[in-house]
């Protein structure tokens, strides 16, 4: 081919949140990179808004979680979900709150949320996160973030990934080592063999961005998601998300909102020909403000699917993000897994590009991530059909005359004996949807205890909440690195703070001479960085990391998940955290749960 030819160590394909983030990690870590997005720019649509805890200290671990803050929600603004009848109109079941749940770490939930991380969660649209990133990216990676630019073609042989860009100067060569997919699974994963597996495409989501002012008509300040629910004149039950997208307000007087409708796709289904004239329409009519004035800035539509990568390494090319795993986006599950992809890939490839780890670490990359992939995909597909069942709480039936349906939600709403029955057993089913909107658990609780690259101890994993909200801490092998104030040097400091880019962490409590030895001969002896921390034995420090009792040394690796624990007493410092690297650097297969 003619054109230019560049190699690097990384090519990225996909400049979404996921790549971005992929290049970032991969900078801190001085791994070489290039990433290709086939878009002139960032996303037009504000798309996905909700980052959770994780990620939020996935981003602070390179110094991008304050300006995250800075341009979105505050905590007051993201705190509960509320649901509305409507904004306006005069029936008397109209503009009424009928219930109002503590979400994302707000309210009553604040103090577990705080007890959990260090980091609350954010609210940034996808539309003002992707420039954020990308401008970091950019930063840490002069020339090496191209917009603009296809990836037409990727192969692979022994030497290394193979790619053919096609950009506005025309075709160019890119070599690299390895590549990363985060593509959205355009069409990549396809020509590499790599299949979907799941339900195909079963609802039609359409996502209206409108410029308008609501707060005459919103009624608090709390919320992140507006639910409106109600009856329609025709006796089907009507249902839509409002949600305020700033970008200088984000309480009522937010400037943009986002609407989304769902309709479901099966033989003689209605579609939609979304005009702006047909948007406007529709939101004056859910809203009940037939003279809203609103400004529609863009209309975005996707298939609701349930699928699932067969495959996340391909030889030297790894799938990321939708490329590997696609669902309903209830939970904000979409986002915050390709972010958690990005953060347990980058730390492996760069250790690979080193040549400190085997290839073994490399191959933990799906063993890991895919099966909280399969999880998120279940709980995700199980939070959105769970809307249906709260729905039924109104005593509302299919198929039946719009009169039994119509007279069902007034008698609901009715200000009666019988209506405040009828009103508290709605809350009760539409309480159930904390699933969805306190899933602490399925933000935090994920483990890597199979995935290979961690030493497996034997013992049991924390007893699961089945509704995903209760969340126990612990420093079992694979699992996230228990959130603690400890005391450092005199400071009080966050224990994720303690993790550097690409070092394994090694806490310890005091007296730690034997483990402070054998860190720094194995550092040396397998080229890598071990950052040791020696916790004084009180209230302060080593007594304050939860989930470690019995416990003398916990390894942790540059992700921020455990890799090893040493039990008290007994053990050779330097020989059993050598066995431990060699594990987590996936040059070995895994002992047997006696080494620890």
């Amino acid at each position: 081919m003619t054109g230019t030819q560049q190699r690097t160590s990384v090519l990225i394909v996909g400049g979404g949140p996921v790549g971005l983030t992929t290049s970032i990690l991969l900078a801190d870590l001085g791994v070489e990179n290039v990433v290709v997005e086939r878009r002139d720019g960032s996303s037009k649509l504000p798309k996905a808004h909700y980052l959770n805890s994780r990620t939020m200290e996935i981003f602070g671990a390179f110094g991008f979680a304050d300006e995250v803050y800075a341009a979105g929600s505050s905590a007051e603004h993201i705190s509960q979900t509320t649901w509305y009848t409507s904004l306006g109109g005069d029936d008397p079941t109209d503009r009424r709150i009928f219930m109002q749940l503590d979400a994302f770490g707000g309210g009553e939930l604040a103090a577990l949320y705080e007890g959990t991380s260090a980091y609350r969660s954010g609210n940034l649209p996808q539309k003002h996160l992707e420039p954020r990133l990308r401008a970091v990216a950019e930063q840490r990676t002069p020339g090496g973030v191209r917009f603009s630019q296809e990836c037409l073609e990727l192969t692979q042989d022994e030497d290394g990934v193979h790619a053919v860009i096609e950009g506005a100067s025309g075709p160019e060569r890119i070599d690299a080592q390895y590549a990363v997919v985060a593509d959205g699974g355009r069409s990549i994963g396809a020509s590499l063999g790599v299949s979907l597996q799941g339900l195909p495409p079963f609802m039609r989501a359409t996502a209206i961005h409108f410029k308008a002012d609501l707060s005459v008509w919103i009624q608090e300040d709390t919320s992140m998601l507006r639910l409106i629910q109600r009856v329609a004149e025709d006796g089907t039950m009507l249902e839509t998300g409002l949600v305020g997208m700033g970008p200088e307000h984000w309480d009522r007087r937010s400037e943009t909102w986002v609407i989304n409708v769902v309709a479901p796709i099966a033989p003689g289904a209605p579609e939609i020909d979304w005009d702006n004239a047909t948007a406007l329409a529709h939101l004056r009519d859910i809203l009940k403000l037939p003279e809203l004035d609103a400004e529609i800035i863009s209309i975005g539509g996707w298939a609701v699917e349930s699928v699932l990568a067969d495959r996340y390494r391909v030889g030297r090319v790894f799938l990321a993000g939708d490329a590997a795993h696609r669902h309903p986006p209830t939970t904000g599950l979409g986002l915050n897994s390709g972010v958690g992809d990005a953060h347990n890939l980058a730390w492996k490839l760069a250790a690979a590009v080193r040549g400190t780890a085997g290839d073994g670490l490399l191959d933990s990359y799906e063993a890991e991530r895919r099966p909280v992939a399969a999880r998120n995909i279940e709980w995700a597909m199980l939070t959105a059909f769970n809307h249906v069942a709260t729905q039924s709480g109104w005593g509302v039936l299919p198929g039946v005359p719009p009169e039994h349906n119509l007279m069902m939600y007034a008698a609901t709403l009715a200000d009666t004996p019988d209506g405040a029955t009828r009103l508290a057993r709605l809350c009760e089913f539409l309480r159930t949807q904390r699933m969805e909107y306190q899933a602490r658990h399925i933000e935090l609780g994920y483990d890597y205890y199979a995935g290979g690259a961690v030493v497996q101890d034997g013992s049991p994993a924390p007893e699961r909440d089945p509704f995903g909200l209760e969340y126990e801490q612990t420093t079992r092998p694979g699992h996230r690195l228990p959130h603690a104030w400890v005391t450092r040097a005199g400071d009080r400091v966050d224990t994720h703070s303690l993790l550097r880019p690409g070092a394994f962490l090694l806490l310890c409590a005091e007296p730690a001479s034997s483990w402070i030895d054998a860190a720094r001969e194995l550092a040396e002896e397998l080229d890598i960085e071990i950052a040791v921390e020696a916790l004084e034995r009180s209230e302060q420090a080593w007594g304050r990391l939860p989930g470690h009792d019995g416990v003398e040394a916990v390894l942790v690796r540059p992700d921020g998940h455990v890799a090893y624990r040493a039990s008290s007493g007994g053990v050779e410092a330097a020989d059993v955290l050598r066995e431990a690297l060699v594990v987590a650097l996936g040059r070995a297969g895994n002992p047997a749960p006696s080494a620890a």
